[in-house]
């Protein structure tokens, strides 16, 4: 039983069983199925994730878009329903103030515009239903649009109404209301002894008066009391019986006319209140549909706001759950790739450093990693192989060496006797090149010495001429400066012509100023003239209106003065002006012969620095002979330099050829002691000296 319960102690947990084959997996990097996948296809298989990754973002972000774009749409729906209900309240105010006008005026054009703004506000309510929809905004809309109905219609009977009454005074029943008026007012003109029938007829159209301006019933009643004794007066009156009958026809005419324009205008006033009634009965309806636009725009920005919040919240947790799974991807990938490629190289370190033992890691692999390993893996067998081919050449190489020391030892006995005939020859060939060397050295030493006095020679010449250039150049430089200063004269010269053309034409235009303003002077003269004549005219014209004109003449005494103190004030402007004038010629004058002399300097200063011109060539032209006779003695001293560093040369290497003839025999001796050591190295043997040898001693 103790035994059973070890057992069981002593078996792995499933849990960690598990996370040591993880992190086994996780060193190796070695995931299932994805060592038999390419690398390529795994980077391609990124890619697609990022891509959808992408795509689903996109898509989340759409659709949210989407939703909000919706709610963007009802919330301008909202807002056009807001601005359609403030359209329809102005414009139900505008068509009350143009029916307001219509009656006011009567003007047709009122009436018209109240059609238009009527037609203005049906197509409001049709936009407004088309965004109602259903339910109690679209009933407020069919309110709406059957108070603006009632309106339209009650216009109309207003319009019919007031057409009948008459829009002006030569249509309706204000011309037969004019003419019934007119007719008695001319038969009583022919009647001026009619008695109290024109006291009567004032009062009746005074009545008819107050009923025109005020709409009053009581003036209705007063205009009938007034028509009674109109009658009774008839009556009364001395008029023949044919006039009375004439007078009663028209008076029951004009009575006619007034009660049928009475009633007419009850009329037109009752329709006045109908369409102002319906204008009132639009508001509820108008309001009820701004307080729902209202209200609908509100929980469309709310709702608006919640779906904006909860959209990102969405692409938030959606892009983190991408980006986690991306980098988990990216890193199981990169750690599929990377760590079997550390496990290699530490294998080929191994192997690299002659460890042959090492085992080659993930050679069973099929994807370029395998490929890899198993490169490695024939590097491996290759290195083996290359330590078995070492040892084999190791030993053919000592066999090889034996047999070329054998080789070696015939080669140095032959190449001793050839050296020791070359070194013979060396020595007694330097002895006769040193004898020829040295009369060379003699020979060239003379021609040096007639070379270096002519050379001396071409270099004084070559100074002489130089110092002659160093002359022309100064003369050269101080022409340069003479010809810079004579043109800096010309330029201040010229700027002084430029600048005394300009003072010419100020004092020219000063003059021409002056003569303007004397013209000017010369004008407000003539209107003091004529001014001091109107005040004198006006003085006269005083005298003769009496005491009525006495005010009049002290403005005329005043015009007078003012007039005068003018007229002074004028000629001493005039005199100011001539004495400027004056002084503007004078200065006209001297400025013109500052010209002359300014301008007799600038040809003087051209001429100069023409004649400096001139010089400065000839001075140049000097200067490039100077400088050609220059190069040539120089051509000439190089020459001569140049054979006298040739003998030198000549003379110095016949002497380096003496000295190296004379060296000769040394290196011959140290040439034979060399290729002793080299042969006694060759054989094998201990190097005997020359001063040791036999044949040295």
């Amino acid at each position: 039983m103790t035994e059973d319960v070890l057992a069981l102690d002593a078996r792995p947990h499933p849990g960690s069983v598990f996370f040591s084959r993880l992190a086994d997996i996780w060193h190796r990097g070695d995931f299932p199925l994805l060592g038999s996948v390419s690398i390529r296809v795994r980077f391609i298989g990124l890619v697609v994730l990022a891509l959808v990754a992408a795509v689903t973002f996109g898509t989340v972000l759409q659709v949210a878009g989407s939703r909000i774009d919706t709610m963007l749409l009802a919330q301008d729906g909202f807002r056009r329903l807001n601005d359609l209900a403030s359209d329809m309240r102005s414009g139900a105010a505008a068509a009350e103030n143009m029916q307001e006008q219509f009656v006011r005026d009567r003007d047709l054009a009122a009436a018209e515009a109240f059609r238009r703004e009527v037609a203005r506000l049906r197509e409001r309510l049709d936009a407004m239903a088309g965004l109602a929809g259903t339910g109690p905004m679209a009933q407020a809309v069919a309110e709406a649009r059957n108070g603006l109905d009632t309106v339209a219609d009650a216009f109309a009977a207003l319009e019919i109404e007031a057409g009948r009454l008459g829009l002006s005074e030569k249509d309706g029943l204000r011309v037969r209301l004019n003419e019934s008026t007119k007719a008695i007012e001319r038969e009583l003109a022919e009647w001026p002894n009619a008695g109290d029938l024109s006291l009567l007829m004032t009062r009746m159209r005074l009545a008819e008066r107050d009923f025109m301006l005020y709409g009053l019933p009581s003036a209705l009643g007063r205009h009938r009391a007034a028509a009674t004794q109109f009658d009774l007066a008839i009556d009364s009156s001395p008029l023949p019986p044919t006039t009375r009958e004439e007078f009663r026809r028209l008076l029951v005419v004009y009575a006619a006319d007034l009660t049928a324009f009475a009633e007419g205008s009850q009329t037109l006033k009752s329709e006045i209140g109908r369409v102002r009634d319906g204008v009132k009965a639009l508001q509820p309806a108008i309001g009820q549909v701004a307080t729902f636009a209202r209200e609908g725009m509100a929980q469309a920005i709310a709702a608006q706001e919640d779906e904006r919040h909860a959209a990102n919240r969405m692409v938030a947790l959606f892009g983190l759950l991408s980006a986690a799974l991306f980098i988990v991807a990216a890193l199981v990938l990169a750690r599929s790739v990377t760590q079997p490629i550390r496990l290699i190289q530490g294998a080929m370190e191994r192997l690299a450093a002659g460890d042959h033992t090492v085992g080659v890691p993930g050679a069973n692999r099929s994807d370029e990693i395998g490929d890899m390993a198993r490169a490695v893996g024939v590097f491996k067998e290759n290195a083996i192989a290359m330590v078995r081919l070492q040892t084999e050449q190791d030993t053919i190489r000592a066999e090889a060496e034996a047999a070329n020391r054998v080789h070696l030892l015939g080669l140095a006995d032959t190449f001793e006797s050839a050296v020791k005939q070359t070194v013979d020859l060396v020595s007694d060939r330097s002895l006769v090149i040193r004898d020829t060397a040295m009369r060379m050295a003699a020979r060239t030493d003379a021609v040096g010495s007639g070379s270096l006095a002519v050379a001396e020679a071409a270099e004084q010449a070559r100074t002489a001429v130089g110092h002659v250039v160093e002359a022309v150049e100064e003369m050269d430089v101080s022409v340069g400066e003479i010809a810079q200063s004579a043109a800096v004269a010309t330029e201040i010269v010229a700027g002084a012509v430029e600048e005394l053309n300009r003072s010419t034409d100020r004092i020219h235009s000063l003059a021409e100023l002056a003569g303007r303003i004397d013209r000017v002077v010369g004008m407000i003269t003539e209107i003091a003239g004529r001014t001091n004549m109107l005040a004198l005219n006006a003085a006269i014209e005083a005298q003769r209106a009496g005491p009525a004109g006495k005010g009049f003449g002290v403005v005329a005494d005043e015009v007078k003065q003012l007039a005068g103190q003018t007229a002074t004030s004028t000629r001493e402007i005039t005199a100011q002006i001539s004495a400027i004038q004056s002084a503007t010629a004078d200065t006209v004058a001297a400025i013109d012969g500052i010209g002359v002399a300014i301008r007799r300097m600038d040809d003087i200063a051209r001429q100069i620095s023409t004649a400096v011109g001139r010089q400065a060539e000839a001075t140049s032209r000097i200067g490039q002979c100077v400088e050609d006779v220059i190069l040539d003695t120089k051509v000439v001293t190089e020459g001569i330099v140049s054979v006298t560093q040739s003998a030198a040369r000549y003379c110095g290497a016949a002497i380096g050829v003496m000295w190296a003839a004379q060296d000769l025999a040394a290196p011959a001796e140290q040439l034979h002691d060399e290729v002793g050591g080299f042969l006694a190295t060759v054989r094998g043997t201990p190097r005997v000296d020359a001063a040791t040898s036999p044949s040295g001693a």
